[in-house]
């Protein structure tokens, strides 16, 4: 997996006033923290910060570049604060230094693929967690993982227990379910009945009346 880079500096002020101005300037209060060392104030550029999330890499290595040499700032996006509403704006990230000889534990993304066999014969596909917490060395960390539903019929599932990812560790219980197949409601059964009954009882269209004779 890439490392990003991204821009950041060590914040100069405090208080509300100041984390306001910094906000106004393009500028996301934030913490870098890990073992070893004093936790770090800093502020990250709002603009790049909002192109990991748009590209869904927020579990990428990302290089804060605040310090050089073995202690290089890699880190990963531990969490973030942010509008309930408006997903572009950020109060606050927590980022963990990474030690690229450690495993670190990140969320990584699932990523729902395929057709259901269940869902064409009427089936309803449902997903519960959009993500999932694993535990593997820096350099294997996954963009994504992959959950193919095209074999699933009516009644079935999958399972954290039925991912296996070389070199990784899911860290979520092994009966947590990632994708299920489920019948349809008896509601949804019914409006879509209704549906199709009004369609067909539907008027034709009355045809377009005849142009007018012309005189002689």
């Amino acid at each position: 997996m890439d490392i990003i880079k991204l821009t950041a500096r060590q914040r100069e002020g405090i208080g509300k006033s100041y984390t306001r101005k910094a906000r106004a300037q393009g500028w996301i209060p934030a913490i870098y923290y890990g073992h070893n060392f004093d936790p770090i104030k800093i502020e990250v550029n709002h603009k790049e910060f909002t192109a990991i999330v748009r590209g869904k890499k927020q579990s990428h290595l990302i290089d804060l570049g605040i310090s050089e040499g073995e202690s290089k700032s890699i880190a990963v996006i531990r969490e973030v604060q942010k509008h309930v509403l408006k997903d572009e704006k950020f109060y606050h990230i927590d980022f963990l230094h990474v030690d690229m000889n450690e495993k670190v534990i990140v969320d990584c993304r699932l990523e729902i693929t395929g057709v259901a066999a269940g869902v064409k014969e009427g089936g309803v596909l449902g997903h519960p967690i959009q993500s999932v917490k694993v535990e593997c060395m820096p350099a294997d960390i996954p963009e994504k993982i992959v959950v193919d539903v095209t074999n699933l019929g009516i009644g079935d599932s999958i399972h954290v227990r039925d991912i296996s990812i070389p070199n990784v560790t899911i860290k979520e219980a092994p009966d947590e379910v990632l994708a299920v197949v489920t019948r349809a409601t008896r509601e949804a059964e019914e409006i879509k009945t209704e549906a199709s009954a009004t369609a067909a009882a539907a008027p034709a269209a009355a045809p377009a009346p005849a142009a007018p004779k012309a005189k002689k």
